[in-house]
């Protein structure tokens, strides 16, 4: 599972190093990139990042022109995160080397592996 790991963030970070971007960062953006229209409280728990350092980041985020905050539908005084374009077409080569790599090795393993693995990753994220 370790090694598993170690390849994904290992095409996560190549990917990452054309964007000019931190790793910190990064991780926001592909947060807010997979949990579009969460709150900003709601992802800074999710990464479980502190206040100032979250504010910061998004405060960077937001000034390069990567995210959009817009008002909560249920509370105006909350604000819900999403990637602006800009941001969107900076994840999206991420997103494709994680899910090519992903998808070589699902397409390896066979259909049972595939539901198997299902199976644990949400036991183990229950």
């Amino acid at each position: 599972m370790l090694r598993a790991e170690r390849a994904l963030l290992g095409e996560m970070e190549k990917a990452r190093a054309n964007t000019g971007l931190s790793k910190s960062e990064m991780q926001v953006l592909m947060a807010i990139k997979h949990q579009p229209d969460k709150s900003v409280g709601d992802i800074r728990k999710l990464l479980a990042m502190t206040i100032p350092t979250f504010a910061r980041l998004i405060g960077e985020l937001d000034r390069r022109g990567l995210i959009e905050r817009h008002p909560s539908h249920m509370d105006r005084r909350r604000r819900r995160l999403v990637l602006s374009d800009a941001g969107a077409a900076l994840t999206t080569p991420i997103t494709i080397a994680l899910r090519e790599k992903l998808r070589t090795a699902f397409r390896k393993a066979g259909p049972d592996a595939v539901s198997g693995a299902r199976t644990v990753f949400e036991a183990i994220s229950d």
